[in-house]
């Protein structure tokens, strides 16, 4: 599988699932460090990233437009043909810069030549929320997956959001792997 067609799969799926005030934008930017200079001048503009200026670009990202000119990201999707461990440790390592300006956002990987999630991503992630291994569905059943795993993803965003402002007490956390549940028999 090529890796813009898995991108489009993804983008299908997206779109499906999500409607005004979300968008889906393929190859924008986000950051990851905001930094004042001597005059605490905030050094970067929040409202708009650029790749170069303390702002990692991203394969595909779900925002939210909460007003005119205010759009926050939900969802990072990033696009492996293959995975390697370095692959792990820079994409994890770019989820949590980005989460450390946007601790709501939900960020994850694509592979598009692999039929389960290898080892190595369990072995190296830190901050990676999810990982499909796409080699292993047909394209229609990738595209129902990835549908119900960003619908679930965007309302974790939305959680995640209410507990960083105050909004929302959480009593009970945990990590789950899904085998099956809520998403069909997936093994």
């Amino acid at each position: 599988m090529i890796e813009d067609s898995f991108v489009n799969t993804a983008m299908l799926a997206a779109r499906s699932v999500i409607g005004p005030p979300l968008t889906i934008e393929r190859g924008s930017s986000l950051l990851y460090q905001v930094t004042v200079d001597n005059r605490l001048n905030v050094r970067v503009d929040p409202k708009h990233p650029k790749r170069g200026q303390a702002a990692f670009q991203t394969d595909l990202c779900i925002f939210d437009q909460v007003d005119v000119d205010i759009r926050i990201p939900r969802v990072v999707l990033e696009f492996k043909k293959g995975l390697s461990t370095h692959d792990v440790l820079i994409y994890s390592s770019k989820a949590r810069r980005h989460k450390q300006i946007y601790p709501y956002l939900r960020y994850g990987l694509i592979i598009g030549d692999e039929a389960k999630v290898p080892g190595k991503f369990f072995t190296h992630n830190e901050a990676l929320d999810f990982c499909i291994a796409a080699s292993s569905f047909k394209e229609n059943r990738l595209q129902e997956i990835m549908a119900k795993l960003l619908g679930a993803e965007i309302e974790e965003s939305r959680k995640l959001e209410k507990i960083t402002f105050g909004k929302y007490a959480c009593h009970l956390f945990r990590n789950e792997i899904v085998l099956e549940e809520g998403f069909g028999k997936i093994v």
